[in-house]
């Protein structure tokens, strides 16, 4: 019979013959996961070319992130499109109709909804408003990010710190507790967390609970997957690269992330392929 050690052993064996072969890499070396890596859309992505008409989409956050994925969503043709964030969203709905409209795709109903990541009330009640509105959603999208001060843990602001976890983990959790009920009686069923390639790496300096709430995030998606799989349910952690937000305007002012995130030349890629 197997034991615990004889399975680590054996995994551990399996692992270096892997990377010998190349098949995976050592995540403390941070290599890329993929071979191709793009810095630009790509046809297979082109919203133009979707059909989403009778679906309903919640994409969640106040960054400009949520507002592109909201428009993309509009020009792919979804017919109901809820934007929550604790912002003024009428300009945003404005955008978000008149990416339909450019697109020759039939206008969505948009709702603007008022929810404050942190607060579950302020959550639930969305989730209450939304499911009148709309009778459900097929497309849940949580673009919430949060970054402490770029201090080291032993010089960090405690409230700071733990804020990057409220805002990257607890609010997450708690959009999805509120919305993933109605999502489990039908539709696509469909979850996107935008996260980020902290998750992956510890190259950066001096942003441990941003790192760290991130990589609970990919696990609390994996976590969905394995308890509601069976029902359906597709929960996925994208990273969209170096975007410029206000999170990332926060990495850069510290000297060293500040080299991190420059764009990527054929000398620091490393074989890989661009696209």
């Amino acid at each position: 019979m197997a034991t615990p050690k004889s399975v680590l052993q054996s995994f551990a064996k399996g692992l270096r013959i892997l990377r010998r072969r190349k098949i995976v890499t050592n995540l403390l070396q941070e290599e890329y996961l993929t071979d191709l890596i793009h810095i630009s859309t790509y046809p297979t992505i082109d919203p133009l070319k979707a059909n989403l008409a009778g679906k309903r989409v919640l994409v969640v956050g106040p960054e400009a992130i949520s507002q592109a994925m909201a428009m993309s969503y509009a020009r792919a043709g979804a017919s109901y499109i809820a934007i929550g964030a604790h912002c003024d969203l009428i300009p945003v709905t404005a955008h978000v109709k008149k990416a339909a409209q450019e697109a020759e795709r039939k206008p969505p109903r948009v709702l603007s909804v008022n929810l404050d990541i942190k607060s579950p009330t302020s959550i639930d009640n969305a989730a209450a408003l939304i499911q009148a509105s709309f009778g459900g959603i097929d497309v849940l999208v949580v673009d919430s990010g949060a970054l402490e001060e770029a201090k080291s843990a032993a010089e960090s602001n405690l409230d700071r710190w733990w804020d990057s976890w409220t805002t990257n983990l607890r609010g997450p959790y708690l959009v999805t507790r509120a919305f993933l009920p109605m999502m489990l009686k039908g539709g696509e069923k469909t979850i996107i967390f935008v996260a980020s390639a902290a998750t992956q790496c510890v190259h950066t300096h001096e942003m441990s609970a941003y790192g760290t709430s991130m990589l609970a995030q990919l696990r609390f998606a994996a976590f969905l997957a394995a308890e509601h799989g069976d029902e359906g349910l597709l929960p996925f952690c994208i990273h969209l690269g170096d975007v410029s937000t206000s999170v990332s305007a926060e990495i850069v002012t510290n000297e060293h992330n500040r080299s991190m995130f420059r764009p990527p030349s054929p000398m620091t890629m490393r074989g890989k392929r661009r696209a």
